[in-house]
């Protein structure tokens, strides 16, 4: 009888040092994926990946993303590119456009071709809430107005845009999830929102916080 070996699907997850980045390398590497960060460092920190920097199915490796020819040899055998490297927060936005277009725009094509040239699998984009503007719809369905006011949420749109433009001209399946305020653990207590939830979590059943 034939016996077939079974092999470790792979993922990358582009802003994987994060704050939400880190915590789906820890949910993919619990469900046995083989994990490949790619990480800047603008934002991310390595301390967020210190739960699982010995697990032997993560690779960490310091690259920008808005590099095509850089990255492009990453997504060699990969199954799933979940892409949530970017720049973020309202004011830096306004006062360095070029930058986050630079990060959120230019990098999304580049990692976009960098998978579909690999014929990566599924491509999950991480898309913003922020698209919709000040809305007075709520809570906000997917149909709401698309009216971004700054920098940041105009460059995320783009993106969202160039993903979903990837998906219908070469039949790369996409998904793009636009996040609401993301709190927990290893959050960010700087920035726009950074004080909008405490830093730390409250156990019910202990009636308990932890900072």
């Amino acid at each position: 009888a034939r016996t077939f070996k079974m092999t470790k699907l792979k993922a990358i997850v582009t802003g994987g040092a994060g704050f939400i980045g880190s915590h789906l390398v820890e949910v993919l590497l619990k469900a046995d994926f083989k994990v490949m960060v790619l990480d800047n460092l603008s934002t991310g920190r390595l301390d967020n990946l210190k739960g699982v920097e010995k697990n032997p199915g993560l690779s960490f490796w310091k690259v920008d993303i808005s590099d095509l020819d850089a990255i492009t040899g990453y997504f060699k055998g990969i199954d799933y590119c979940f892409h949530l490297a970017a720049l973020a927060d309202i004011v830096p936005s306004i006062v360095e456009p070029y930058k986050y277009h630079k990060s959120n725009v230019d990098g999304t094509v580049a990692v976009l071709e960098a998978a579909r040239l690999n014929k990566v699998s599924k491509f999950i984009y991480t898309a913003s809430s922020s698209c919709y503007g000040i809305t007075n719809v709520l809570p906000t369905p997917e149909s709401a107005e698309i009216s971004p006011q700054y920098p940041y949420a105009f460059t995320k749109y783009i993106a969202e845009s160039y993903a979903l433009s990837w998906a219908k001209i070469y039949k790369m399946p996409v998904i793009s999830l636009r996040l609401f305020n993301v709190y927990g653990r290893r959050s960010r207590t700087s920035g726009t929102y950074g004080a909008v939830f405490p830093h730390g979590f409250f156990s019910r059943s202990k009636r308990r916080f932890y900072p």
